[in-house]
């Protein structure tokens, strides 16, 4: 795939998915499902309104020559839905327990509670390894926090979890 708009699709990548379940716009960047479409095989995205899994993205929604997501794609997602009804979220592929993409220019950060005086600091995604854990100083009170391994998805252990981070960190202190 060529990073060269094709002249018919997106070349911005700002296609607004659209659930074909409820008709909510979605969050999800078209370009990073794209990519991951293309590369990985079908993505399921859970929408956040409705929280059922009706956005497939399937590789034939991605246009081979520029890699952005089809002109039709929510015309093509609805039609999926109509034949297939949402999926159930055992079955779709691993998504990282619901790892959800945020806009380009949205920072994606894990808001953490301090386990010494309770203060919230963000810390930016890309500063996790992934599959690891971390010890995270507080700004405020200088104690450490402990970001143990059990964040990320059980299941493809690529992504952190939607549900529960702050249980597991309060756990592991």
């Amino acid at each position: 795939m060529t990073a060269e708009a094709c002249g018919t699709c997106d070349s911005t990548g700002k296609t607004v998915l659209v659930c074909p379940g409820c008709a909510a716009p979605s969050e999800i960047v078209s370009t990073a499902i794209a990519y991951r479409a293309a590369h990985d095989g079908p993505q399921a995205r859970s929408c956040t309104a409705c929280e059922q899994v009706t956005m497939v993205v399937e590789p034939d929604m991605v246009c081979p020559a520029c890699g952005q997501l089809r002109p039709e794609v929510n015309e093509l997602l609805l039609a999926r839905y109509d034949r297939i009804g949402p999926d159930d979220l055992a079955a779709a592929p691993c998504v990282g327990c619901g790892y959800r993409v945020g806009a380009p220019d949205e920072p994606l950060n894990l808001l953490v509670a301090c386990r010494a005086c309770d203060a919230d600091f963000a810390i930016p995604l890309d500063m996790f390894a992934v599959g690891q854990g971390m010890r995270l100083r507080c700004g405020t009170c200088a104690a450490d926090t402990r970001i143990p391994d059990t964040v990320w998805c059980p299941v493809c252990g690529q992504h952190l979890r939607r549900d529960g981070i702050a249980d597991l960190i309060r756990a592991a202190n």
